[in-house]
C-alpha cells in the first residue's frame, strides 16, 4: 500500500480474546500485515489497537463488553451465566428484536460502528476495510457505515454458513448478501470454497480471491535427521468436533491399538474448546492419550515443535475448507496424517505436502495409514523424501506470499471503488494469480 493509504480490519474471533482456530488464523493474519504495513488498525471482540492515528483507536479495553462476553459464555447453571441469559432475553423482547441477535453483540456492532464512523470521517484518505467473518456479525459495522457514507471494503469468508434446510435464509446469509452490491470483493481459504460461495449467494466469481490461512513462520521445524527417543508423539490440538470424532473413527483407533505399532505411538490431545463427551470419546478410543486443556499459545508451539506427527481430522462439512491447524501444521514442517475424505482441499494439500490422507468413509482405511505412518517415519528415505515436497507447499503459504496477496487485492479494491465512484478514470485490472489451494 502507498504511504498515504490504509487498512481497518474488523473481526470479532482474534486471538487472545477469541482461543479459537479462527482468532488464531486472524490474529496470525494481521500481526504478518503489521510488518509490512504503516497505516494499520483492528477492532476486534473487546479491544482496539492503537496503530492509525493515535486520536482514533484506543488501546483500551471495553469492560462492559468484557464481562457479557464472559458471562454469554457461562453454563445457565451459574449466577452470571443465568443472570446474562435473564438481561439478554428482557433486551431482545424490549428491543423487538430476532432471537439470533444477542445484548452482546448489539453493543459490539453498536460501539465499533461508532469507531468506524470515526475513522471514515477522519482526514486519513484511502482506506480499505476489511472483516474477517465467521461470525457474520463481524461485517455489520462496516454495512452500517457504508449505508452513512460509502467506503471500500473486503470480505474474508473463512468457512461456508451452516446448511439451512428450510426455504429461507438466515440470519448469518442475509448479513452477506447485504455485500453483494456493497463489497469490491471477497477472500477465502480455499478455491473449492470461493466457488461454492460464489454459486450460492451470486457474488461475482472474478472478484472472489483465495488467501491461505496465515500462520507465523517457525524458528524451530521438523528435522528429517531427527531420531527419536521413545515414543512417536501424535499429537491432536484444537477443537474437538463431534461432527469429526466420529464412531468409525473411534473404531479404527480401536482396531490400531490391537497392532505392535500401537506400542510406538504417544496419543496427546490439546484441546482449545471441549465439552464432557470430548474427554469421554478419547478416554474409550485411546484410553493411554495424554489430555492438555487450557495451555497458552506458546506453550501449545512448543509441544507441537517436538511432534513426529500432527493429527488433522475433518468432518464431512469441512470439505471444502483450508483448515487452520493443517497450515499450523505445515508452518511447523511437521509429517501430517489428515483424516479426511477423498478429493477434499486438505486431501489435496496434505498429498501435495508429502504427508498421507486416511479417509473416514472407507472402512480399515484408518488403521491401516497409523501404522503406514509409523513405518514411514522410522525410515530416513521417507523422511527426506518428506522433507523435499513440503519445502514447496511451506513456499505457498509463506509470511511473504501471505502479505503480497493481501496488500495487491486491497490495492485492487481501492482502485476499483475510486473506479466505481467515478473518482478515477483507470478501471483496475483484476489480479488472477490467486486461486490456490
Amino acid at each position: 500500500m502507498k504511504k498515504n493509504h490504509a487498512i481497518v480490519v474488523c473481526s470479532h474471533d482474534v486471538y487472545p480474546d477469541s482461543r479459537s482456530s479462527e482468532g488464531i488464523v486472524n490474529r496470525n493474519w494481521f500481526g504478518i500485515l503489521s510488518a509490512k504495513c504503516t497505516n494499520l488498525g483492528l477492532l476486534s471482540s473487546q479491544k482496539s489497537i492503537k496503530i492509525i492515528k493515535r486520536e482514533l483507536l484506543n488501546n483500551v479495553d471495553n469492560n462492559v463488553l468484557k464481562m457479557l462476553f464472559h458471562w454469554s459464555k457461562l453454563p445457565k447453571n451459574t449466577f452470571f451465566g443465568f443472570l446474562y441469559r435473564i438481561i439478554n432475553k428482557i433486551s431482545l423482547k424490549l428491543l423487538n428484536l430476532s432471537h439470533e441477535s444477542s445484548l452482546y453483540q448489539i453493543l459490539w456492532v453498536k460501539i465499533q460502528t461508532e469507531k468506524l464512523l470515526k475513522i471514515s470521517n477522519s482526514t486519513l484518505e484511502n482506506t480499505v476495510f476489511w472483516s474477517r467473518i465467521l461470525p457474520a456479525f463481524s461485517i455489520l459495522p462496516i454495512i452500517n457505515v457504508w449505508n452513512h457514507k460509502r467506503i471500500p471494503f473486503i470480505v474474508n469468508i473463512n468457512d461456508p454458513f451452516q446448511n439451512n434446510l428450510k426455504n429461507y435464509y438466515s440470519y448469518d446469509e442475509k448479513i452477506l448478501i447485504e455485500t453483494v452490491e456493497k463489497a469490491q470483493c471477497w477472500t477465502f481459504p480455499s478455491k473449492r470454497l470461493a466457488t461454492l460461495m460464489a454459486n450460492k449467494y451470486n457474488l461475482d466469481a472474478s472478484r472472489c480471491f483465495v488467501i491461505p490461512h496465515a500462520m507465523r513462520e517457525q524458528d524451530k521445524i521438523y528435522d528429517s535427521n531427527k531420531f527419536v527417543k521413545g515414543k512417536l508423539k501424535f499429537i491432536y490440538t484444537g477443537t474437538f468436533y463431534k461432527s469429526a470424532f466420529t464412531d468409525s473413527f473411534g473404531i479404527e483407533l480401536i482396531k490400531f491399538s490391537l497392532f505392535e505399532e500401537i506400542n510406538k505411538v504417544e496419543f496427546i490431545f490439546i484441546l482449545s474448546q471441549y465439552d464432557d463427551f470430548s474427554f469421554q470419546w478419547i478416554k474409550k478410543n485411546i484410553p493411554k492419550a495424554i489430555i492438555h486443556t487450557k495451555l497458552d499459545r506458546d506453550k501449545v508451539l512448543k509441544i507441537t515443535a517436538d511432534a513426529d506427527c500432527m493429527l488433522v481430522i475433518d468432518s464431512i462439512m469441512h470439505k471444502d475448507l483450508l483448515k487452520g491447524k493443517l497450515i499450523e501444521a505445515i508452518s511447523q514442517g511437521l509429517p501430517i496424517l489428515a483424516v479426511t475424505y477423498p478429493n477434499s482441499v486438505m486431501d489435496n494439500v496434505v498429498k501435495e505436502y508429502g504427508g498421507i490422507s486416511s479417509y473416514q468413509n472407507i472402512e480399515n482405511d484408518i488403521s491401516y495409514k497409523l501404522r503406514n505412518f509409523v513405518t514411514n517415519l522410522e525410515s530416513e528415505i521417507w523422511r527426506s523424501d518428506f522433507c523435499k515436497k513440503r519445502k514447496i507447499v511451506m513456499e505457498k503459504i509463506s509470511e511473504e506470499k501471505i502479505a503480497t496477496a493481501t496488500i495487491e487485492i486491497t490495492q485492487y479494491a481501492l482502485e476499483r471503488f475510486l473506479w466505481m465512484e467515478m473518482k478515477s478514470k483507470n478501471e483496475p485490472i483484476t489480479p488472477v494469480n490467486y486461486n490456490w489451494p
